[in-house]
This record gives structure tokens, C-alpha cells and sequence, in this order.
């Protein structure tokens, strides 16, 4: 099945050979978005050559081979389009350390709720992760103990942060220290469109592009 373009939707690529989970994403994110449906692979990788689909859902369960370096190839195919990964019963392993590192954005149960699919879709394509939290303190972690062990490089500019206003750089210690939209707004007596408001332009003033890299620079100069 192509996927369609439409300038007023977004376009997202289910991927998944069990018709009950696909049937079941379809079901939820029809409505709302341009959806476009591959069955294996092959009929994937066709899909996202000819198009750049704005999200990649994909099942686990349409390979045969390491899932891990599968998708962690996938996401260097389909660099600018977000990838949710679906947890499924299966006991096959998805190690989704290495994944949210090569570049996943989310991972959502096969079975997942209608609102917390859309709400999930909704926060991964404003540049933000569908993962527990843990996951994030662990990768920078990771990257702290690189920078211990070896001579490490930051591409970010430590200078930038001085261009934050007190508010922003307020809001950007808080995504630092793991806080979502919600409870930031709650915290500082905000709507949460403003803290959107605010990480836009803390992104565009530190130029980077999403909390992971947010996190990471503050890690960096902190």
C-alpha cells in the first residue's frame, strides 16, 4: 500500500505482518493521520526510498534476523523520519538501550490504549520521546562514562546557554533532570503550550533539536 500525501496531515508508516496489531494502530491513528501500511520488509524499505514518511511504526516481529541491527539500520536509511518501535508479548530480545541510541523514539505496546497511542505519536513527531525515563538517564550515563575512558569531543557550543533567559534556563535544567511538559508546567504555574513555547526557543538558541540533545548538552557543561 502507497502512502498518501496530504499537506494538512501527517504521514505515518505502519509496518507489521500480524494484521490484529496493524489493524489495531490503523484503527487508532486513522482518524487523525495519513496512514500507509507495509507487511514485511522488502514492501518497508520500498516505502520509505520512495516517500519520507513523517513517523515509521514498526513491529519487531517482521524479521528474521537480529531485530537490533535491523532497526538501528533502519533508522540511518530513514534518518528524517521518526521511529516507534511496538513492544509485542513475543519473548524475542529488543535491547532498547542500544535502539533509543541509534536513534528510536518510542516504544509502545502492541496492545497500547487509544489515548496513549495518539498522545505518544503526538509527543514523538513535536521532538519528543515516548521511552521511560530511566532509559534517557541511562544513555547519558553511558556517554559519561565515555567521556571518562576516552578523549570525547561535544559538538555543542557550551557558550550558547549564556543566550537562555533566566525562565528558559530554568525550563531547560528541568528536562535536564527529567521533567515532562506537564509536570514543568505545573511546577512553574504555566500552560504547557508555554513551555512548548519555551524549549522551541531553547532549541533554536543552543542548536540542537530535541530533550535528548537538550539533556546531553547539559550534561556537557554541568
Amino acid at each position: 500500500m502507497s502512502v498518501m500525501i496530504n499537506s494538512c496531515r501527517v504521514t505515518v508508516l505502519i509496518a507489521s505482518g500480524d494484521l490484529n496489531v496493524s489493524g489495531h494502530y490503523q484503527r487508532i491513528l486513522l482518524p487523525a493521520y495519513e496512514l500507509g501500511t507495509a507487511s514485511n520488509p522488502a514492501e518497508m524499505l520500498s516505502i520509505l526510498e520512495n516517500t519520507t514518511p513523517a513517523m515509521l511504526i514498526i513491529d519487531p516481529l517482521i524479521f528474521t534476523s537480529d531485530v537490533t541491527d535491523q532497526i538501528t539500520a533502519i533508522t540511518r536509511v530513514a534518518a528524517d523520519t521518526h521511529v516507534i518501535v511496538i513492544e509485542n508479548a513475543d519473548n524475542r530480545e529488543v535491547n532498547q538501550h542500544v535502539l533509543f541510541k541509534a536513534g528510536v523514539h518510542g516504544f509502545c505496546k502492541d496492545d497500547i490504549s487509544d489515548i496513549l497511542l495518539l498522545k505518544a505519536v503526538q509527543l514523538v513527531l513535536d521532538g519528543d520521546y515516548w521511552v521511560q525515563r530511566k532509559l534517557i538517564t541511562q544513555v547519558i550515563s553511558d556517554l559519561a562514562a565515555e567521556k571518562a575512558n576516552i578523549s570525547y569531543r561535544s559538538n555543542f557550543d557550551r557558550t550558547l546557554v549564556k543566550s537562555l533567559t533566566p525562565r528558559e534556563l530554568q525550563v531547560a535544567q528541568m528536562v535536564y533532570m527529567g521533567g515532562n511538559n506537564k509536570n514543568i508546567a505545573r511546577e512553574l504555574d504555566i500552560s504547557e503550550r508555554t513551555v512548548k513555547a519555551h524549549l522551541s526557543a531553547i532549541f533554536r538558541k543552543l542548536d540542537i533539536e530535541n530533550r535528548l540533545n537538550l539533556a546531553l548538552y547539559f550534561s556537557e557543561i554541568t
